[in-house]
């Protein structure tokens, strides 16, 4: 149903676009009728999202699956109507009437009367006030939610370093913060067991407390009974309260406060879902200073903020969910049988759970009752959706997934389902799905202060994310090969729901090496998405594309099959995504591209392509061009002709055409390089829309740095600033420098990622650290990654007081003096690199409360030359650290001095409150200075 209002609610603006370009002898009564009912039908399917989805109603689910298939029909048509400047693509007869506009595949008089008769034959169902979903019900508010009823391993651990976040210290260690009222709010995604985390703490904790409760709020909750359950379980006694009518909130709120004005309490609220809920429930719990405590669980990132300190649940280690994995099958954790193939059947298994526990769980059970057939466990191994099983422990599993998924506004439901498009266990750019979103049409402007789709397109992601129905990962900013880019991932269980979903909603198809022809020849296939691991040439992928002539998407995830492709067919493909695939001896864009007018993104990213046709630039509504990571050298001079393209990404060694400067509506320009280019600098200008750059500076002169900074000037949209100086000549020499940029630019307040780096901090481009780095000028910088000639103290502090910074990297050559990270600094900081740096500094007390890692490099004998003998770094303050990577410069240090920064180090592995990982490596010792040397 989501989708249906999705694709209608794309549709609606271009047809009464439309209406204002057509000719004004043209008849308008049919479109404007068209428009009319469009309006109706889309006012019906968003009540239709409001209530629940009944998965017995065949019949309004049949009626919303021909609204979405008319929206597309009517998108489609405008599509070839409004791109005028192509030649009208060649059109098959539809049993649909007269077709009287040239170049469309439908009739508008045709589309009218399928709308009218759909308007009419809109079942009751569809259109009615809300009521709770009836195919997603919710536990009692007093008992734990099904996802977590399961016995977990290795939450031992996790139960501890929640207890340490508590701050319950014994009676003559306490201060007076460990007397105030603390909140933490356990926060993860669905499955993780966040439930038997808590539960298993609170039974620990219950006894150090005057009082306690353990309460579940769930899905759309009755805060009364909430606050009623906690009075009883709290102890709260009042005989005229037997006997008196149901109380109000305000009552209940008023009891509850009084009874714990004087008491130690610890409360459990399990299972929060919003805001509101919490507030409510919070007016109760009182500040009383006795050392009280409250836990509470949730899904959503934002709420778990709202309550407190978060304590996000980590998924569990490869061998906890193997240990997880063998006792449910076998009830005892040794693997028991040797057999090969039964042991790659459950790494596969494991591997696809990816520590989710209620997946281990589900797909153990499901396991385990195939033992005696082997072709089953290899069938159990590669189903997801509607392939997989449905088991009583499958159907639990979709059910408890399915509360995220329908608490999700319908907008966030379609841009979720289409993450089905991938496969599982896919890291999923960031930034290509919102892309791929925006091209299909399910990023809408709602509101008329959102800057671009694209940042709408973000706070899509963001929003999955807070609400834990996606994962985003990490970026790795230490260079050693690993994530350069912002990716997020779909756990198994909603992975498994969104299948299920899509396949019942006809939204994505999806062909592999087992599936080699379409599901129906009834279905009209709009997006397919090929899979597989065959190298070889797939014969059904031709034959297949051809019996879908209205197709609007198609990926290939398979390493081979795609440059076999015919899209002759393929006339209204708007997204071509061939990412991955091995086009090195394919002709598949020569002989296509040209005739894809319609295309909107075009991914060819790791294709080993070499060359681009000179006709990509028929593309007139590109919007994505993705070249990154393949061996185009030269882009043609016709893309320049790209007028609606957004976004541009080029390997850093393909020669970018003049006139870029024309493509006024790009907001993303990747990778591009001024050593074949030098007048590339000065045509930034014209890109007023820009908001990222990553651009290479070849030999950087003044002369080139004064036209960037002229450029950069005038962006004043600018979020994301990557610059990487390349061809220097070295330290000493200042042609590589970036002075200006550091002196004489002042950076729009939006930026929010900032880069200047060389070959090595050998070659900083940097001096010292921009004087426009600072809370006032850069008040949402998040990301920061700069490497310098010299690193100071008040350089340090500046940082410090960045509001927003979550990831810092510098690579300082040089510090002259001690450094120290004052308390109260980098207050949202999570990631801290100091890399090639001879002094490495101590964070006081209160500094970097959220630091998750860090990663230092000092030398021995500048650290105790620069008073810090004892090697002490302050790691005890960082309380939320949980990977630390050191480097021990041994150079001119003697050996007894070495030893004694390891054992300190040693000592602070041991004393460290969050047991953090510690990873030391020292370097340099063939420098040392030994007794003998003398």
């Amino acid at each position: 149903m989501e989708i249906a209002a999705a694709a209608v609610g794309s549709v609606l603006p271009k047809l009464q676009a439309y209406l204002l370009l057509k000719d004004d002898n043209e008849d308008p009564h049919d479109a404007e009728l068209l428009s009319r009912e469009l309006t109706a039908i889309q006012a019906a399917l968003h009540d239709a999202n409001g209530a629940a989805r009944s998965h017995d109603d065949e019949q309004a689910r049949a009626w919303t699956g021909v609204a979405r298939e008319l929206a597309y029909d009517v998108d489609d048509t405008l599509a070839a109507l409004l791109v005028a400047s192509s030649p009208p693509p060649p059109v098959r007869a539809q049993d649909d009437g007269d077709r009287d506009l040239p170049g469309a595949p439908f009739s508008f008089k045709g589309l009218l009367q399928r709308a009218t008769d759909l308007s009419r034959s809109r079942p009751r169902t569809v259109g009615k006030a809300h009521v709770p979903p009836p195919a997603v019900g919710h536990p009692h508010p007093q008992q734990p939610p099904p996802d977590e009823e399961v016995v977990l391993v290795g939450v031992d651990d996790a139960r501890d370093g929640l207890i340490r976040r508590l701050c319950l210290r014994d009676g003559g260690n306490r201060d007076a913060g460990d007397l105030e009222v603390k909140a933490i709010a356990v926060v993860g995604s669905v499955g993780l067991g966040k439930t038997t985390l808590v539960r298993s703490a609170y039974g620990v904790l219950k006894p150090q407390f005057d009082c306690s409760a353990f309460v579940s709020v769930g899905f759309d909750p009755r805060i009364e009974s909430v606050l009623e359950t906690l009075l009883q379980q709290l102890g709260f006694t009042d005989d005229e309260a037997v006997t008196q009518e149901p109380r109000e909130e305000r009552q209940l709120i008023s009891q509850l406060a009084g009874f714990l004005q004087n008491k130690r309490y610890l409360i459990v609220v399990d299972d929060l879902w919003d805001k509101p809920s919490w507030e409510k429930i919070r007016c109760a719990l009182v500040n009383n200073n006795h050392g009280s405590r409250i836990v509470a669980t949730t899904h959503n990132f934002d709420v778990a903020e709202q309550v407190g300190a978060p304590y996000e649940l980590k998924l569990l280690s490869a061998e906890n969910a193997r240990i997880l994995f063998f006792r449910t099958i076998f009830g005892h954790e040794v693997e028991p049988c040797p057999d090969d193939e039964f042991t790659e059947a459950a790494d596969k298994l494991l591997k696809r759970c990816g520590g989710v526990p209620l997946a281990i769980i589900t797909l153990a059970k499901l396991l385990a009752s195939k033992m005696g057939d082997r072709t089953e466990w290899h069938k159990v191994c590669e189903s997801i959706g509607s392939r997989l099983e449905n088991t009583p422990e499958v159907k639990n599993m979709r059910m408890v997934a399915s509360l995220g998924y329908y608490n999700l506004p319908p907008h966030l439901r379609a841009c979720l389902l289409y993450m089905s498009v991938f496969p599982e266990d896919y890291e999923i750019r960031r930034d290509r799905l919102v892309w791929r979103w925006i091209a299909e049409g399910f990023v809408q402007v709602e509101d008329k202060q959102a800057e671009s789709l694209f940042e709408i397109g973000e706070s899509y992601v963001d929003e999955l994310v807070n609400r834990s129905m996606i994962q985003l990962l990490d970026v790795d900013y230490a260079d050693d090969g690993g994530r350069d880019e912002y990716c997020c991932s779909v756990s198994f269980p909603v992975m498994d729901l969104i299948s299920h979903l899509s396949s019942q909603e006809n939204f994505i198809t999806v062909l592999d090496d087992e599936q080699e022809a379409c599901p129906s020849a009834q279905q009209q296939i709009r997006r397919v998405s090929f899979r597989g691991q065959s190298k070889t040439e797939d014969s059904a992928s031709p034959a297949t594309i051809r019996r879908m002539p209205l197709l609007r998407s198609l990926s290939f995830f398979s390493p081979g099959g795609a440059e076999h492709i015919d899209l002759n067919m393929a006339e209204f493909l708007r997204v071509l995504d061939l990412e991955g695939c091995d086009l090195s001896g394919s002709y598949l864009l020569e002989n296509h591209i040209g005739s894809l007018i319609h295309l909107r993104y075009l991914g060819v990213r790791d294709t080993r392509i070499t060359s681009v046709p000179e006709d990509v630039g028929n593309l007139r509504s590109l919007q994505t061009l993705d070249l990154t990571d393949t061996k185009v050298e030269q882009l043609p001079a016709s893309a320049v002709e790209l007028g609606e393209l957004m976004c541009l990404r080029v390997d850093y060694r393909t020669r970018v055409p003049s006139g870029i400067g024309r493509l006024t509506n790009l907001e993303e320009l990747c990778d591009v390089s001024t050593r074949e280019a030098p007048g590339m600098a000065k045509e930034l200008g014209r890109l007023t829309k820009l908001k990222v750059l990553r651009i290479t500076l070849w030999k950087p002169s003044k002369s080139l740095e004064e036209a960037l900074v002229q450029s950069l000037r005038r962006l004043h949209k600018i979020q994301i600033l990557d610059v990487y100086a390349c061809g220097g000549g070295g330290r000493d020499d200042c042609s590589g420098r970036l002075d200006l940029l550091r002196e004489t630019w002042a950076p729009p307040p939006r930026l929010r990622e900032f880069q200047a780096r060389a070959m090595s901090s050998y070659w900083s481009p940097l001096r010292v650290l921009p004087a426009w780095i600072d809370a006032t000028t850069a008040p949402h910088l998040a990301v920061l990654v700069v490497q310098l000639q010299e690193l100071r103290q008040q350089d340090l502090e500046a940082l410090g007081r960045l509001p927003t910074l979550r990831v810092l990297r510098v690579d300082p050559y040089a510090s002259k003096e001690p450094l120290a990270v004052p308390g109260g600094a980098f207050t949202r900081l999570m990631e801290c690199r100091f890399r090639d740096s001879d002094l490495a500094p101590v964070f006081r007390p209160g500094a970097a409360p959220r630091l998750r890692r860090l990663e230092f490099c000092f030398r021995v004998r500048n650290t105790i030359d620069r008073g810090n003998g004892a090697f002490d770094f302050g790691l005890e303050n960082l309380g939320s650290l949980e990977e630390v990577t050191v480097y021990v410069g041994c150079q001119e240090s003697r050996e007894p001095e070495a030893e004694a920064a390891e054992e300190a180090l040693r000592r602070a592995v041991d004393r460290h409150p969050n047991r953090a990982s510690f990873d030391v490596t020292t370097f340099g010792e063939e420098l040392m200075c030994f007794d003998d040397d003398e």
